[in-house]
């Protein structure tokens, strides 16, 4: 983040110019108002996954969801909270600006920040190219995308992130250490995204394409299959659709960051009025990121109803009747792969025995 690359522009600006103090002052504003909101939603949505009362949580993706409601509550819970105070301080002692216990503070969350940022553009990714595989390959799946190889790559991301972040530690220069780290992940990762984001866009619309075919070409004694087919494809088309919004407001977020932190870096402000502006483009740029993290669960609940289902159950203790024709094979909106092209819809060899 770039909160931990403006230490004391408080100190710079003339007193005339006070905008970037109050641009600072609604930030802590609405950092506390966000601030909650990313905890409790995300703390239901990893409550519902955890309890699962309707065991429709359990494919591999689920943890890459798991991962990123991970990375958005600890944002929630401890990032935004400090940069709130640390801004809040900065306000108040306008002449001598925050003391060193606020500037560490800022410091721990701008690491926390970066390294839950930068994870939330893997998991997005890692979604993307596995919603590829299960719309292009839907038959290997389950043997290219399993639980061990999802544990293994959020672990993977972590420590690698982790350990990046300790580079600024090294004595390298914080210039180059922020270069080096947006050209490498905000970019790299956004272009990267962005051709996934193509590519499964193109093979979804031949999926829509060949379902369709499929569906008029079935036969009419075979209602129930396609009932419970119908079901769970749309459950995938959802989840599919959710990773395209959860991409969008990423994207959509880090090209403004971005584009602040190349103006920081590599442009040199030639007067201070400049310089105000510059840094005032990168504390709205921050905020549309912290935005991002307390939308992510919303979208998640807004385009899959089972995890509306589960929370209700988790929350009112209701649980779900069985019913021996859907628990046969259950599916759910952590979607498993697109596998309804070109072969016999699965599932239907025990729906037809029933």
């Amino acid at each position: 983040m770039s909160n931990n690359i403006t230490g004391d522009l408080t100190h710079d600006i003339a007193p005339e110019l006070h905008t970037y103090r109050h641009i600072k002052l609604a930030s802590a504003i609405v950092l506390c108002i966000l601030s909650p909101i990313t905890v409790i939603s995300n703390a239901l949505l990893l409550m519902a996954i955890y309890k699962d009362p309707l065991r429709c949580f359990r494919t591999p993706m689920t943890f890459f969801i798991a991962g990123l409601a991970v990375a958005d509550f600890i944002i929630g819970l401890t990032v935004e909270p400090f940069f709130a105070t640390y801004y809040f301080a900065d306000f108040v002692n306008v002449r001598e600006g925050p003391s060193e216990s606020f500037i560490l503070i800022s410091k721990i969350a701008g690491i926390i920040s970066t390294v839950a940022i930068s994870l939330s553009f893997f998991v997005v990714l890692a979604l993307s190219v596995c919603q590829y595989i299960a719309v292009t390959y839907p038959h290997q799946f389950k043997d290219i995308v399993s639980k061990n190889r999802v544990l293994c790559f959020l672990t993977v991301s972590c420590v690698y992130l982790t350990s990046f972040c300790m580079l600024q530690f090294t004595g390298i220069n914080m210039k180059t250490f922020l270069k080096i780290d947006l050209i490498i992940h905000p970019t790299l990762f956004s272009l990267i995204l962005i051709i996934v984001q193509m590519l499964l866009y193109t093979s979804f619309n031949r999926h829509l394409q060949q379902s369709n075919t499929l569906r008029r070409k079935t036969s009419l004694n075979q209602s129930l299959q396609k009932v419970n087919s119908y079901k769970r494809r749309h459950s995938e088309r959802q989840f599919t659709v959710m990773t395209f919004y959860l991409t969008a407001i990423l994207l959509a977020s880090a090209s403004l960051h971005n584009v602040a932190l190349y103006i920081y870096l590599f442009r040199e402000p030639k007067n201070m009025a400049e310089n105000v502006n510059i840094h005032i483009g990168l504390r709205i740029s921050d905020l549309m990121l912290f935005i991002k993290v307390a939308l992510d669960m919303f979208i998640y609940a807004w385009r899959l109803p089972s995890y509306r289902r589960a929370l209700r159950c988790t929350l009112f203790g209701r649980q779900s009747r069985s019913r021996p024709s859907s628990t046969l094979r259950k599916t759910s909106d952590g979607v498993t792969g697109m596998q309804g092209i070109g072969r016999r819809e699965p599932g239907t060899e025990h729906t037809s025995t029933v």
